[in-house]
C-alpha cells in the first residue's frame, strides 16, 4: 500500500521538528554554565569545584577536593593558596564564582573566583589571581590577591553531542589576563596546586554550596 500524501507530509514535518529540537537545545545546553545536578550556575553563587576523572566518561568519578589554606606544613603564608584535597570524604571549600554584570545566571567569560571573607591575618585579596601566568612554579600557581575584574573563564572540557546533550558537562578553568592560559593540576613542594601549566587540563564540574550568597 502506497502511504498517502498526508502521511508524507507528516513524516517530513517530524523529521524538521526533531531535527531543530536536538539543534536547539544543543545550542543552548553548550552556551549555559551548569553544576552537575544540571541546574544553571548563579552568578555570585558559592559553589564547590568538584575534579572528575576523564577517563569514566559520561559518569566521571570524583577524586579528591579543592581547597584553600593559609598554611605549609605548619608554616603561615599570605596570599593564600589553592590545593587539592586528596580526601575523598570532604567537599572542600566553596568558592564565589560571579561577574560584574547584574546578570542571574552565570556567562562562562570575565569570572571572578572569590573565596571568601579573608582567612586567619591575611590583608592579601581573596579573589583568585596567578602572578605569573608565564613564568614558573611558584609564580604560575593560582593564589589569592586578585583585583575585582574577573580574569577566568570556563570551557566545556568536551564538545556536545548527540550522546551528552542530556547530561551534566564537566569544565576546564582558563585563565585570560589577556591571552588565555589551561589550568592545570601541578605538584609543587609535595603538595597539588592548580597552574598555568601541565600537560592535561583539570577536569571539574559545579556543586553548589546549602549556604549561597547570589546577587
Amino acid at each position: 500500500m502506497k502511504p498517502s500524501s498526508l502521511s508524507c507530509v507528516l513524516l517530513r514535518l517530524f523529521i524538521i521538528v526533531t531535527t531543530c529540537s536536538i539543534s536547539s537545545i544543543t545550542t543552548v545546553i553548550s552556551d549555559d554554565v551548569v553544576d552537575i545536578t544540571g541546574d544553571l550556575v548563579r552568578n555570585g553563587g558559592k559553589y564547590y569545584i568538584i575534579p572528575m576523572e576523564g577517563s569514566d566518561y559520561p559518569t566521571p568519578t570524583m577524586r579528591g577536593r579543592i581547597k584553600l589554606t593559609d598554611s605549609i606544613y605548619g608554616e603561615k603564608i599570605c596570599p593564600l593558596v589553592v590545593v587539592l584535597d586528596p580526601s575523598d570524604d570532604k567537599l572542600g571549600d566553596g568558592f564565589y564564582f560571579s561577574q560584574l554584570t547584574r546578570q542571574l545566571y552565570l556567562d562562562s567569560s570575565n569570572i571572578r573566583i572569590d573565596s571568601g571573607p579573608p582567612v586567619g591575618e591575611c590583608e592579601a585579596s581573596t579573589s583568585w589571581t596567578i602572578p605569573d601566568a608565564e613564568g614558573e612554579a611558584p609564580s604560575n600557581l593560582i593564589t589569592t590577591g586578585g583585583g575585582i575584574y574577573g580574569v577566568f573563564q570556563v570551557v566545556r572540557y568536551r564538545p556536545i553531542s548527540l550522546d551528552r546533550v542530556f547530561r551534566p558537562p564537566t569544565y576546564m578553568l582558563q585563565y585570560c589576563p589577556e591571552t588565555c592560559f589551561n589550568i592545570s593540576l601541578y605538584s609543587y613542594n609535595g603538595l597539588t596546586r592548580l597552574a598555568s601549566s601541565g600537560d592535561t587540563p583539570f577536569e571539574f564540574g559545579f556543586l553548589k554550596a546549602q549556604a549561597s550568597n547570589e546577587i
